[in-house]
C-alpha cells in the first residue's frame, strides 16, 4: 500500500476485514433463511428444487420432498422435473437462432414453412407466434371441446398443427391484442425442424444445450422413455396424492425436461449473451399491439418489475409440475423453482426467494377511506367481461368487497379498488373496468344472476356441432340440470350451470351464450373460454 502510512494501511485492511466479515454473515443469514423457507415443505410429500446465482455464479441449492412417492426417493438439486412453459424461451431462442443464422426472417409469413394453415386476410407472421399476438386459437382447448383435452390421450406437434389448420377465424385482428396461446409454439418447433432439417430436439441440443453445457436437458420428445433421475409429477386427490404425468409427445410450447442447476447456466448465457447479443436482446424485446400498447410478453419471456426492479421470467405448469425461471440482471441475481406438486405454487416461492436479496418493497401508499355502506350494497354481483371470457364475482365481507375466488379489495378513490397490481374502476353507469399494469384494460358488465325455468332449459336441449372443433356434442337434461354430453367420449359429460340470461358455465372454466333466430329460437351457443374466444356451435338436431 505505497503512499500510506503504517497506521493508515492498518485502518484500511480493518475497513476491507470488516467489510469481507459483514458480506460473509450476510451470505450465511440468507443461507439460513433460504434453509428456513424450504423446510417448511412436507419432506414426505411432493416438493421442490430450488437454485440461486449470483453474478452467474451458482451459490445456492436446496431441495425438499419427495421425487417418486412409490420409492421415497428423495428431490435433489440434480433431480429432473418437466418446466412447462418456462420451455417457450427455448424455442423462441432456437428460432432467433435460425433467424441469426440468415435462414429466417421474424417477418415470414408462416404458411411460408407451414402451407397446411389457411389464410386470415394477413400473413401471421413468424414474430407473432412468439409474442402470443397471432389470435390464433389455442390448440389444447379446441381439443378440449371436443371432449379430449390435454392429459386424455396423446397428442403431438402435428396433430396441434392439424387442430391449428381447421380453424376458420382468430381469436381477434391480427396483432390487435394479446393471448396467450400454446398453438404459436408448437408450430414454431415445427418451423425450426422443417427449416433446420433437423428434428426440433436434435436443433436444440446441438445449438443450445451442447454447446452451454446443460448436460441434464432434453425434450419430453417420447413420453414412452426412461428418463433416469426424473421426479414422478403429483396432483392432491380425493384419496390423497395421485399421479398427473404430461402423456403426451407435443413439445416447444412445454415439454424441457432439467434440472434448477441447468437452467442458471441458461439464465447466465443470456445476460452474457452467449448465444449472440441479438439472440437476447430480441428475446427480450416486449411486443408492440397494433394500437401502440406495449405488452408485458416479449418473445418467451414477461418483461415486468419486482420490487420496482426490472424482472424476466416465465413460469410453467404441465400435469403436476410446476415451474418458474428469474432473473434479475440488474442485480445480478437468477433464481430457479422446479417442482413435482401440482398445488406448488413456484412463483411465490421464487420471489420469497427473491426477498431475501432484492431491496426492501415499496411502502403502499396508505388505502382509502372505508367501504361505505353504499358501496357494500351497490357493487356485489356478477360482472361478465366485454368480447371475453372473464367472470368477477364481488361480494360483501364485513366491512370491506372482496372478489370471490381472489382477494379483498382495497378502496382506492370513490369507485375505485386495488386487488394488488390490478386497479378496478366501477363507470356511472355501473360497468366495470378492470386496468391492468401493463395498460390494458377489460371492461365487465354486470348481469343479473339467471334461474331458468324447466321448459326454458328443455329448449337448449339438443346436439350441437362444430367443424373446427371435429366435435358433436350434446346437451340433455339430467335431474332438472343441463349436461354437455361429448359424442365421441360420453364418459366425459359434464353439468353446465347458468350464470345470466343465456348463459352458462362450461367445462374448463370456459362460458357459452345461446344464441337464438330471429323468433326466438336456439340455433347453437358460442364458447368463450381463456384463450379460444367466440367459438361458434350450430344446432344439428334436437
Amino acid at each position: 500500500m505505497a503512499g500510506l502510512d503504517r497506521h493508515a494501511a492498518v485502518r484500511v485492511m480493518r475497513a476491507l476485514t470488516l467489510a469481507g466479515l459483514a458480506s460473509l454473515l450476510t451470505a450465511q443469514a440468507r443461507a439460513d433463511d433460504l434453509d428456513s423457507l424450504v423446510a417448511k415443505a412436507n419432506p414426505s410429500a411432493p416438493g421442490c428444487a430450488v437454485g440461486v446465482s449470483r453474478q452467474g455464479q451458482p451459490t445456492q441449492f436446496r431441495a425438499r420432498g419427495l421425487a417418486d412417492l412409490e420409492h421415497g426417493v428423495p428431490i435433489t438439486p440434480e433431480t429432473i422435473f418437466e418446466a412447462g412453459s418456462v420451455s417457450k424461451q427455448f424455442t423462441a431462442a432456437a428460432v432467433l437462432t435460425l433467424v441469426q443464422d440468415g435462414k429466417i426472417k421474424l417477418s415470414d409469413d408462416i404458411r411460408k414453412y407451414l402451407p397446411e394453415m389457411p389464410g386470415y386476410g394477413a400473413p401471421i407472421t413468424i414474430d407473432h407466434l412468439l409474442s402470443h399476438t397471432s389470435g390464433l386459437r389455442d390448440w389444447g382447448e379446441v381439443a378440449a371441446l371436443a371432449g379430449w383435452p390435454r392429459g386424455s390421450r396423446v397428442y403431438t406437434n402435428d396433430e396441434a398443427l392439424w387442430i391449428a389448420s381447421r380453424q376458420t377465424a382468430l381469436n381477434y385482428p391480427l396483432g390487435s391484442a394479446y393471448s396467450y396461446t400454446n398453438t404459436g409454439y408448437s408450430l414454431a418447433a415445427l418451423i425450426v425442424a422443417r427449416v433446420s432439417g433437423q428434428s426440433f430436439a436434435d436443433f436444440t441440443r446441438d445449438r443450445l444445450f451442447k454447446p452451454l453445457g446443460m448436460t441434464h436437458s432434453q425434450w419430453r420428445d417420447d413420453f414412452t422413455r426412461i428418463v433416469p433421475g426424473r421426479a414422478q409429477a403429483y396432483e392432491p386427490g380425493p384419496g390423497g396424492q395421485q399421479l398427473d404425468m404430461p402423456f403426451e409427445d407435443g413439445y416447444g410450447n412445454g415439454g424441457l425436461l432439467t434440472t434448477v442447476g441447468d437452467l442458471l447456466i441458461w439464465n447466465d448465457a443470456l445476460t452474457k449473451g452467449a448465444l449472440g447479443a441479438a439472440v437476447t436482446e430480441r428475446m427480450q424485446q416486449q411486443a408492440v399491439l397494433t394500437g401502440g400498447r406495449k405488452i408485458e410478453y416479449a418473445r418467451g419471456l414477461f418483461i415486468t418489475a419486482y420490487h420496482d426492479v426490472r424482472e424476466i421470467s416465465h413460469s410453467g405448469a404441465t400435469g403436476g409440475y410446476r415451474a418458474w425461471l428469474g432473473r434479475y440482471p440488474d442485480q445480478g441475481l437468477s433464481i430457479a423453482v422446479l417442482c413435482n406438486a401440482g398445488d406448488a405454487d413456484a412463483g411465490r416461492q421464487a420471489h420469497e426467494i427473491a426477498n431475501l436479496y432484492l431491496p426492501p418493497a415499496p411502502t403502499a401508499a396508505p388505502s382509502a377511506e372505508p367501504t361505505s355502506a353504499g358501496e357494500l350494497a351497490q357493487r356485489p354481483g356478477l360482472y361478465v367481461q366485454e368480447g371475453a371470457v372473464g367472470l368477477l364475482r364481488l361480494a360483501a365481507e364485513g366491512d370491506h368487497l372482496r372478489q370471490l375466488g381472489g382477494p379483498s379489495l382495497a378502496p382506492a378513490g370513490p369507485g375505485r379498488y386495488r386487488a394488488g397490481a390490478v386497479l378496478l374502476v366501477f363507470r356511472p353507469n355501473g360497468d366495470l373496468e378492470r386496468r391492468s399494469p401493463d395498460g390494458s384494460i377489460g371492461v365487465f358488465h354486470r348481469e343479473p344472476p339467471a334461474h331458468p325455468t324447466p321448459a326454458e332449459l328443455g329448449a337448449i336441449v339438443g346436439t350441437y356441432a362444430s367443424e373446427e372443433a371435429n366435435a358433436t356434442i350434446r346437451i340433455g337434461l339430467r335431474a332438472g340440470k343441463l349436461v354437455v354430453i361429448p359424442a365421441d367420449r360420453p364418459s366425459a359429460a359434464a353439468l353446465i350451470e347458468p350464470l345470466f340470461k343465456d348463459g352458462f358455465s362450461y367445462p374448463g372454466g370456459g362460458v357459452i351464450r345461446v344464441t337464438r333466430g330471429v323468433a326466438g329460437q336456439v340455433e347453437g351457443f358460442r364458447y368463450q373460454g381463456g384463450r379460444v374466444w367466440d367459438f361458434a356451435f350450430r344446432r344439428v338436431g334436437s
